[in-house]
């Protein structure tokens, strides 16, 4: 997958290993990504007053890769206005976003070891096992790119990638 690091921490970068997806899946994806940004964002008292103000930001998304080969998309919250101007949440929600879905990945079991694992949720009920608040949320995010094939989130320098091989985050 090609994608570019531009550098700038206020856009999230997927790359998809094909430009061909199927529509229920990459609905489904766009969802439940939003989701999760929006409840990353608002555990910070900062973020929550951007999604409290009227009108609240915009998720947006570009594409600005496409080959038979991969898709790489940018997404970035936005003033939600014609123009799309950038709104100042993005650096919060998305760097929150990418905490959150790294701790997740870090604390959950290793799948391409252990085969199939309880959901998260079932874990957390057995004492000594508490997940955190957004687990659950990231638990339906990583499902939802795992049925998209080999995909990369990045912001900035930090990358998640997830394969068929398993899952790599740098830095």
């Amino acid at each position: 997958m090609s994608s570019e690091n531009t550098g700038i921490e206020d856009t999230l970068i997927l790359g998809l290993p094909s430009a061909t997806q199927s529509v229920s899946a990459f609905h489904s994806l766009l969802r439940t990504t939003q989701a999760a940004i929006r409840e990353a964002a608002q555990s910070s008292p900062e973020g929550a007053v951007a999604f409290t103000s009227s009108p609240a930001p915009q998720l947006v998304f570009q594409v600005i890769n496409m080959s038979s080969d991969d898709m790489v998309i940018e997404f970035r919250f936005a003033e939600p206005s014609a123009n799309h101007a950038p709104h100042s949440v993005s650096p919060l929600a998305l760097t929150a976003f990418m905490d959150g879905l790294s701790t997740y990945i870090k604390s959950s079991p290793i799948r391409t070891l252990w085969g199939n694992v309880p959901p998260r949720g079932d874990a957390a009920r057995r004492p000594g096992n508490e997940s955190a608040p957004l687990d659950e949320r990231m638990e339906q995010v990583v499902a939802e790119l795992e049925r998209l094939g080999d995909v990369s989130l990045q912001l900035g320098e930090r990358r998640i990638s997830l394969t068929r091989g398993g899952v790599e985050i740098t830095p």
